[in-house]
């Protein structure tokens, strides 16, 4: 499904890849070769070779939004790693931005998609729409810089979790928030049981609001 709508002229078109020499999707075709320019699975990467920390150095305060999401289930690529070179990226944590979760609206789907559909392609798609549900992690740095893990997800978002990967997309192109600041650290320190539970309750709905779940 992904190969053929890869192909399709208006995807192309809006790719701005009308003329990529590319036939077919995925590729590369044989007797491709590439220089790796960085120090990221690059084992023979010279000393200064830039990494992808580097990479993200320079890119997020050029762009309006950056977002660095993972698969909480990657096999390949741990989110643990990559939550680790956001941090250290070296930019404030905002406010009230520490890892907190957001939420994503469970959309159906036509069941003929669910006939037509790889098994392994969106998994967890239904016919019955299933409101709220819980999409992953997300904690927030100064320069619009977001790191977000999505939950469910092995290494191709996209293909295991399509409406969190569409939901992704939504929040780079808008630059919204994923889910309200959490309460100040030092507030919640000082309250009760009883007031931190109904703190995190109300929060948990906030973040439930169609402003965050569009």
């Amino acid at each position: 499904m992904m190969s053929q709508w890869m192909q399709r002229s208006d995807v192309r078109a809006a790719l701005h890849v009308e003329s990529s020499p590319a036939k077919q999707w995925p590729g590369p075709s044989e007797g491709w070769s590439y220089t790796s320019q960085y120090a990221a699975c690059n084992a023979a990467a010279p000393p200064g070779t830039p990494s992808m920390i580097d990479f993200y150095r320079y890119l997020a305060p050029r762009l309006k939004t950056t977002i660095v999401f993972n698969g909480d289930t990657d096999p390949c690529v741990s989110y643990e790693g990559t939550r680790e070179a956001v941090r250290v990226v070296g930019y404030a944590q905002l406010p009230g931005g520490a890892q907190r979760p957001y939420f994503f609206n469970a959309t159906e789907v036509p069941l003929h998609l669910l006939d037509e559909k790889p098994l392994l392609f969106g998994p967890d798609l239904a016919v019955a729409p299933a409101g709220p549900q819980f999409g992953g992690h997300v904690t927030d740095y100064g320069n619009r810089l977001s790191f977000v893990t999505v939950h469910g997800s092995g290494h191709m978002v996209p293909q295991f979790r399509p409406r969190v990967g569409l939901h992704l997309l939504r929040k780079l192109l808008s630059g919204k928030p994923f889910s309200p600041p959490l309460p100040d650290d030092a507030d919640l320190q000082v309250m009760t049981e009883a007031a931190f539970r109904k703190e995190l309750d109300a929060w948990t709905l906030s973040a439930q609001a169609p402003e965050f779940l569009a």
